[in-house]
């Protein structure tokens, strides 16, 4: 029997449900849905809330300016359009891993490989950039976008099916698969791909027509960020507004209890993770579109664990997860601003984000007992 993660049994009140006593657009029916949506936000509020105020007492021990560094932790990230758009580029990577692992844990599969499927995305991009210089400028944009896709969907089909097969746990397999796929990434981009032109371990630069098209007015940001936030409704439809997301949610409740009423669950659970690597391939086909320009070896700061605390903390709920990803963006950026200003180490972020992962773990593992609990009694 599949692990099914505790937030994946609830739709957030966002999911069809019966009207209320008031209608479908009536006062009680409007009350008793944002009761629900506080239900589900109040407790990863105050975990923020709590890590903030516990960083600024840190901030406090270490700093002669503690309001100063706050506020340039958040605040700097609004204060010029390149500011704004570097926040909004460092938020889609996030955003399109996270919105992956949602899938995946909606169908009660634990994905922590979002990292190696990332770093396999960019890598499948750039090599299809270099590989067709010749392309237009949209052809190419669309072919190396492609080839993330199916780069980071294909190292996400190797744990589900060896999951749905012989039952081998996933998240040991995906966390190797990190490791393999990184390691893969380094060769390719000390050999075949390498600029020997350049310092370090890069790929040579692709061609200029494959570069992501600017957001106007917005001189560091690109339509990267557009292609991942149009895809939080399309989530949201797929999850929520179509029988293939129900039968995806009901496996992940309760596999053979689905199976029994006849969802194909290992289907849905395989299907899952394809999409979930896929949109981490996106990512990563993104930044080398848009940000780099070139397969950089060291380009992400942990994106794919930062974006699995995104989608815990946004409850598995893909608005959530748009939010939980700005905010997150703009603490990474904000530390360097805040170290450039103060006399804070950026470093404070790691800590803060490590404070937020364990009180979302303390969370997750309590209403885990109360639900088992509950089981029990009945």
């Amino acid at each position: 029997m599949t692990t099914t993660p505790t937030t994946s049994t609830t739709d957030h009140g966002l999911a069809p449900k019966p009207p209320g006593p008031g209608g479908p657009a009536g006062p009680a029916e409007s009350a008793r849905r944002i009761r629900e949506i506080w239900a589900s936000v109040r407790k990863p509020l105050f975990s923020v809330a709590l890590t903030l105020v516990l960083g600024f007492g840190i901030v406090l021990l270490v700093s002669d300016q503690p309001l100063h560094a706050y506020e340039q932790l958040f605040v700097a990230n609004f204060s010029t359009p390149a500011n704004f758009g570097n926040l909004l580029m460092r938020s889609a990577p996030l955003l399109l891993i996270a919105l992956g692992i949602v899938f995946s844990f909606r169908a009660g599969v634990f994905n922590v490989g979002g990292e190696g499927q990332l770093y396999v995305g960019a890598v499948a991009a750039a090599a299809t950039g270099l590989a067709l210089p010749g392309l237009p400028g949209p052809l190419l944009i669309v072919a190396c976008v492609a080839a993330g896709v199916v780069a980071g969907a294909l190292l996400a089909w190797i744990p589900a099916i060896l999951k749905v097969t012989w039952g081998v746990d996933e998240v040991v397999i995906t966390l190797m698969l990190n490791f393999i796929a990184i390691l893969f990434t380094s060769y390719l981009v000390a050999n075949p791909l390498r600029d020997p032109e350049a310092y370090g371990a890069t790929s040579r630069m692709l061609p200029e027509q494959s570069w992501l098209p600017a957001i106007p007015g917005l001189p560091t940001g690109n339509i990267g960020f557009v292609i991942a936030l149009l895809l939080v409704p399309a989530a949201w439809l797929l999850l929520f507004r179509t029988v293939w997301g129900a039968d995806l949610r009901a496996a992940g409740t309760n596999l053979r209890f689905a199976e029994t009423v006849g969802v194909r669950g290992r289907r849905e659970i395989i299907l899952s993770m394809l999409l979930s690597g896929a949109l981490a391939g996106v990512a990563g086909a993104v930044y080398v579109l848009g940000t780099g320009h070139r397969f950089e070896q060291n380009f992400s700061p942990e994106f794919g664990l930062i974006a699995l605390t995104v989608a815990l903390l946004a409850r598995l709920h893909p608005v959530g997860v748009l939010l939980t990803s700005l905010f997150y963006a703009a603490m990474l950026n904000g530390a360097a601003y805040m170290q450039i200003a103060t006399n804070v180490p950026r470093s404070l972020v790691s800590l803060l984000t490590g404070l937020l992962v364990l009180l979302m773990t303390v969370e997750v593992r309590r209403r885990r007992r109360r639900g088992q609990a509950k089981e029990v009694s009945a």
